[in-house]
């Protein structure tokens, strides 16, 4: 994890924290030596918790929008096939009151 200056709400630019993400091979045939880059960014492990999985969930939110299913963690998918990363956004609050 490393952290970047991103404007994500149109509030101008705020300390975010990055994942980036393994590369994924696409697995259809004749792609060879191509990389998937929605496969790097959906359906893995979760880089937070590590017990969840992150899965797509842009409706209702914005496009690459992407929620840990364990966690709750809310991330946005940036970068390209070769660097995939996640951003992750918001803050929520445990049931005790903490920030997480």
């Amino acid at each position: 994890m490393r952290y970047e200056q991103h404007n994500l709400d149109g509030q101008g630019n705020r300390r975010t924290q990055v994942y980036d993400m393994p590369r994924k091979p696409m697995t259809q045939p004749g792609a060879a030596g191509m990389m998937d880059y929605w496969g790097a960014v959906t359906d893995v492990p979760c880089p937070c918790c590590h017990g969840g999985t992150i899965r797509w969930a842009e409706a209702g939110y914005v496009p690459g929008y992407r929620i840990c299913d364990t966690c709750g963690r809310h991330f946005l998918a940036r970068g390209n096939a070769i660097a995939p990363a996640l951003l992750r956004v918001g803050t929520r609050r445990s049931k005790s009151g903490i920030l997480v």
